[in-house]
């Protein structure tokens, strides 16, 4: 009989929930990990850090900080802020615990968080090791969210058709590990417009740019005839172009440089085109309407 009900009260305990301390032991994750908890080599840290180029003056996201350590390795290294956000519970407590041991606590910030769902437009920096797969989710996100400059910081994992500003290969035991860099660009696609005077007349000029990610394409039309665009270049919100046309017989040249902020290009010029050689200050607006989304050929998120 005592048997009977010895094994009748233990079958009872087991349909009851854990107590709190087998729970902390064994905590529910409730929420699935996009990707596995594979943390970076500190070579590979450091590496990333050097092609991001952090310095004090960053604020570093880690977006699947794992344990902590890109976030805790910028702050001890260089007085960098960091936040670290992480889905796992259990990371946070470990990132949070070993930043104590670091002594960089007033410097670093980790949350439990969905990386889908964060607000990281702050970010200077942002560093990741996830999958390819996830990169690509993510990615139309880091281009609405972040400003034009911020760098982008990936171990392993590319972002496909959104290739790199800058790469290397880290050797750690023999295997090899790729970090990849990215520069976010402004989005300068669309139609910007000007008028210059040149001798007793205005001149409208139109400079038409279609967009892939950091690098620009199109042409310039000015009093009716059309310039051709090469050596373009875009890093970050700085843009600069030369512009080329044949007149009478000779190669006319415009060089452009300037800065976005909006819908307005701000820079300076030097052109060879009579009747006004030389520098000048160059200022174009944007029509709202032709700009383009950079990412459009991404998947949703």
């Amino acid at each position: 009989m005592k048997r009977r009900l010895a094994a009748g009260i233990f079958l009872c305990l087991l349909a009851l929930p854990a107590p709190l301390h087998l729970q902390s032991l064994f905590p529910l994750q409730d929420k699935p990990l996009d990707v596995p908890y594979v943390p970076s080599k500190p070579e590979v840290v450091s590496e990333m850090l050097r092609m991001a180029k952090v310095t004090k003056d960053d604020l570093l996201y880690d977006l699947g900080c794992g344990d902590g350590r890109i976030v805790i390795t910028a702050a001890t290294l260089f007085g960098t802020r960091g936040v670290g956000i992480d889905i796992d519970p259990e990371r946070i407590k470990e990132s949070k615990e070993n930043a104590a041991k670091a002594g960089i606590s007033n410097l670093v910030k980790f949350f439990e968080q969905d990386i889908f769902a964060a607000d990281f437009r702050e970010a200077s920096v942002v560093s990741l090791y996830l999958l390819t797969s996830v990169n690509l989710r993510l990615r139309p996100k880091l281009l609405t969210q972040l400003r034009p400059g911020t760098r982008v910081v990936s171990h392993n994992y590319g972002m496909d058709t959104w290739k790199p500003d800058d790469s290397a290969v880290v050797m750690v035991n023999d295997q090899s590990h790729n970090v990849y860099l990215w520069i976010v660009p402004a989005n300068v696609s669309g139609t910007w417009e000007w008028t210059w005077a040149e001798g007793d007349r205005k001149v409208a000029y139109s400079l038409n740019l279609e967009q892939h990610f950091q690098w620009p394409a199109g042409d310039l039309k000015a009093g009716g005839q059309v310039w051709s665009l090469r050596d373009v270049s875009l890093k970050g919100n700085a843009l600069q172009f030369k512009a080329e046309s044949e007149e009478r017989g000779k190669t006319q040249t415009m060089t452009f440089a300037g800065k976005v902020v909006g819908n307005t290009l701000e820079g300076t010029a030097t052109t060879s085109r009579l009747p006004a050689p030389g520098a000048r200050a160059w200022k174009a607006k944007r029509n709202p309407a032709t700009l383009k989304p950079l990412d459009s050929e991404g998947p949703a998120y």
